[in-house]
């Protein structure tokens, strides 16, 4: 009977080995190229989409503006409150920060199906005060928990939607962009049509006020590498500078 010496049985296991470990470093290799593939900078041609920005809540902490400037931002949307009852921790510490800056700022609120219009527009007022930005209030719309494989219906949705953007507009005098991913707000399409829309999208929308390019990417030139909400101007420079939150009557 032939025997299999010892030291053939050790190299069988070590070149089994060899070859696992390859194996597990080439998939980390693709694994970490597909990470920074899909985190990379991907902002939208900066000459079709001149004017850069970022939306923000708590979870970004407290923000160095100066150098978002300096890094081309020249908006920022800032989450102010959600439903009824909450209220961003790093709000008002932003809101003061970006004062001065030279960044232009807007404020949104994170619509609730489970809180009345009037019960959501008086949280945001009690809250916001008067710092209410020089771009259109923000209404951010999303499914949410049980909503996302229930939606409310179409007909409930957009009667919440449309009160409290009466109420922004009567009590405020201030204008609103509907925000979300063109499904949800393809379902609002006839709520103030002519009110700006903040699209969230991976490809170029058809029809958008801002385009909300990535749910998180790094920035142009920013040598932090942070990851940021970024979204961009769909306009020019001149057509941005003229966007009010003031109603025009």
């Amino acid at each position: 009977m032939h025997k299999q010496p010892i030291y053939a049985s050790t190299y069988n296991n070590r070149h089994r080995l060899s070859w696992a470990l390859g194996i597990l470093a080439v998939i980390g290799v693709l694994l970490a190229g597909a990470w920074l593939w899909l985190n990379r900078n991907p902002r939208p041609d900066a000459k079709t989409y001149p004017v850069l920005g970022v939306m923000l809540d708590q979870t970004d902490g407290i923000q160095d503006f100066p150098t978002l400037q300096k890094n081309h931002v020249q908006f920022v949307y800032l989450k102010a409150t959600e439903g009824a009852s909450y209220f961003d921790d790093e709000f008002a510490t932003n809101y003061d920060r970006v004062n001065g800056s030279g960044i232009r700022v807007g404020v949104y609120h994170f619509f609730s199906f489970d809180s009345t219009a009037e019960a959501q527009f008086n949280q945001f007022n009690r809250q916001v005060g008067s710092d209410l930005g020089d771009l259109p209030i923000g209404i951010y719309l999303e499914y949410y928990s049980q909503y996302t494989d229930t939606p409310p219906s179409k007909a409930q949705f957009q009667t919440r939607i449309e009160a409290l953007i009466q109420l922004i507009h009567t009590r405020l005098g201030r204008e609103v962009m509907l925000m979300g991913t063109p499904t949800i707000l393809e379902r609002v399409a006839t709520i103030s049509p002519k009110s700006p829309r903040w699209v969230v999208s991976d490809t170029a929308p058809k029809h958008a006020t801002f385009w909300q390019y990535r749910d998180s990417a790094t920035l142009p030139g920013d040598d932090s590498k942070k990851f940021y909400q970024p979204a961009v101007f769909n306009g020019s420079s001149a057509q941005f500078q003229a966007q009010s939150n003031k109603i025009v009557r």
